[in-house]
């Protein structure tokens, strides 16, 4: 079973996103701050990552750049924000994310984008 580490400091879109992912077949590790996700990465060693940009102790780009290292160059790292600013959406590439998702999300669209990314096995 593959791991999704989802990071988020907005509770209800993280136990949102726990249903979606768990009642899709993947087990989801919920962190609500940066350097807890970082720890658990380290840990868990997770098949992808979803994180959102705007994070209270850590920017979600710098958790993006951590985590590519962590986990290596082929980890799916999917960012995921209302933030739509050419700031942010240039930075992306730049910090190893693979894909990016504009809250608020469709659960059809990045389940899709999870199975392409990690095989339809779990």
């Amino acid at each position: 079973m593959h791991r999704i580490l989802v990071v988020d400091d907005d509770v209800s879109t993280a136990k949102a996103m726990h249903v979606i992912l768990a009642d899709a077949g993947y087990e989801p590790l919920l962190c609500h701050m940066g350097n807890d996700a970082l720890q658990c990465a380290r840990v868990s060693n997770p098949s992808a990552a979803l994180i959102d940009v705007h994070l209270p102790d850590l920017s979600g780009l710098i958790l993006a750049q951590k985590l590519r290292a962590i986990l290596g160059p082929t980890t799916p790292i999917i960012m995921v924000s209302g933030d739509t600013s050419m700031e942010t959406l240039n930075s992306l590439s730049h910090v190893g994310a693979t894909y990016f998702f504009s809250k608020p999300m469709n659960a059809g669209s990045l389940l899709e984008r999870l199975r392409e990314c990690l095989g339809s096995d779990q």
